[in-house]
């Protein structure tokens, strides 16, 4: 094998080959492909899922916590970026998304650039998607390649943005705010597949669960793929039913008018960490939105056992990057280093879940690496859909490691690079340079990047306190070289 295809196999991960090897009948006891839930969360902390030992003591979550205890849970599971848009990318497609040029936070999808939901449609899947659709570019439009109907979803109800107003959903609203389609600071209808639904009340975590539940009974005969894409817990996380800001004794705030002006004056203030309140102040909003959101995981949950469908459905629960710094939502990544938007481990590292009755262990802890990249194979490979035509993916199918969690599997090196920030992982050593953000950083102030790259051994410091660089000299330069050697092919696929 020359190193070009070498590389190109270890792109965070392993080609496509993995797809296979995953042993015995892929069909349900119902005799039947599974189908596919794929329930996504925006910017929640490492450390806010109760169901993991590192859980922040303030955190519950009782209906994910469901999914760990029948399911598997993640404790080295990574992002293929520390924000939505290039994590979104590298999960949908199950590929590196700086194949396509996207070093930073964003770029077109190619057409040539083959989708998980196009993957479950061609095999014989019904696709429908409910919530956030995040690329990077081309947003509040029905006419690109982003938009999820041009990407292999059947059904789609939701936005095409960065972020988007919890309540303010109606056309009313969108008329009277000077500046309604910002890349975050968005508000007015939701995109209802080829058209537009104003909604005069409702809460979009809420009407996001509706929605897919609705899909999930009408589809229940034949095998589907749901994805949904709560907004939650993103900014404005302060914008909660009031029901939950009473439980955690939270703030409430007024609702945006646009009669104070511009609606992105309103969500910079809460947004980027500029009004008057307390950290604490945050965290509530945090916890009182995750509250929501997790009982709207339990309304999924609940209706996949009424229909019957619990043991025919594989379900994978994860945020789309680390926790967001603690003035944009009160997310709590701890024991990890930094936030969202650094590839420090707390911007990359994040809880997964996956329940397959059947094919995966209850209830156990997998503390082997792995990546977001490898979803995308591994519901190929529990649909049968193993021979794909076109490009190699970069994950590999974790079927086998569901079925017997605990066995340590070595995991070929992982890459990231974002804008000036890039890292290496192998083994237990990660070699990183990036930048740091913490509670009082917001993402649009520029932070110093460290002269040389910072080498710690995970192993021992999930923190990242203890830099090893100077006394391992040799690691350095060898993961140095790694890392230019992928960058090099990369660049060249």
């Amino acid at each position: 094998m020359n190193r070009r295809n070498f590389l190109r196999s270890v792109c965070i991960g392993a080609s496509a080959s993995f797809l296979s090897g995953c042993g015995g009948s892929l069909l349900t006891e119902n005799n039947r492909k599974p189908n596919v839930l794929l329930i996504i969360t925006d910017d929640q902390g490492y450390a806010d899922v109760s169901a993991y030992a590192h859980s922040s003591p303030d955190v519950a979550t009782p209906n994910i916590d469901r999914l760990a205890h029948q399911g598997v849970r993640f404790t080295q599971a990574y992002v293929t970026g520390p924000a939505c848009s290039p994590s979104r990318a590298g999960l949908n497609t199950g590929r590196c998304q700086q194949r396509w040029g996207m070093w930073g936070w964003s770029k077109p999808l190619p057409k040539d650039e083959k989708t998980l939901a196009e993957y479950l449609k061609n095999a014989g899947y019904t696709t429908g998607k409910f919530g956030k659709s995040d690329f990077g570019q081309n947003y509040h439009r029905k006419d690109v390649r982003e938009y999820p109907m041009n990407h292999g979803f059947d059904e789609f109800l939701g936005f095409s943005a960065h972020a988007h107003d919890y309540f303010h959903l109606s056309e009313k609203i969108e008329k009277a705010a000077p500046d309604p389609n910002g890349a975050s600071a968005s508000l007015g209808p939701l995109f209802h597949n080829n058209s537009k639904k104003s909604f005069e009340k409702g809460y979009t975590t809420e009407i996001f669960t509706d929605y897919a539940i609705d899909f999930i009974k009408r589809q229940r005969e034949k095998p589907f793929f749901a994805c949904v894409s709560y907004n939650s817990v993103h900014a404005l996380v302060h914008l909660v039913p009031e029901r939950y800001l009473e439980r955690f004794g939270a703030k409430k705030v007024p609702l945006y008018d646009p009669e104070d002006g511009r609606y992105y004056t309103y969500y910079d203030r809460y947004g980027h960490g500029k009004a008057d309140v307390y950290d604490e102040t945050y965290r509530r909003w945090c916890l009182a939105n995750m509250a929501c959101m997790d009982d709207n995981i339990g309304r999924l949950l609940d209706t996949l056992e009424e229909l019957n469908l619990e043991e025919d459905t594989f379900v994978v629960f994860m945020p789309d990057n680390g926790g967001a710094p603690a003035r944009e939502t009160g997310s709590v990544n701890r024991p990890l280093k930094s936030t969202k938007y650094s590839l420090f481990e707390g911007g990359i590292r994040i809880p997964i879940i996956m329940r397959y009755p059947g094919k995966a262990a209850k209830g156990k802890v997998c503390r082997n690496v792995v990546s977001t990249l490898d979803i995308l194979p591994t519901f190929l490979a529990a649909a049968g859909h193993e021979k794909i035509q076109g490009k190699p993916l970069d994950g590999k199918n974790l079927l086998p490691m569901l079925k017997r969690p605990e066995k340590n599997r070595k995991r070929s090196p992982l890459f990231w690079h974002f804008g000036d920030q890039f890292a290496v992982r192998d083994g237990d050593w990660k070699l990183v340079k990036a930048r740091l953000f913490t509670k009082d950083i917001i993402s649009g102030r520029k932070q110093p990047l460290p002269e040389k790259p910072q080498l710690f051994n995970l192993k021992n410091d999930i923190g990242e306190t203890n830099d090893l660089a100077d006394k391992h000299p040799e690691i350095v330069q060898k993961m140095m070289k790694q890392h230019q050697n992928w960058v090099k092919e990369i660049r060249s696929s």
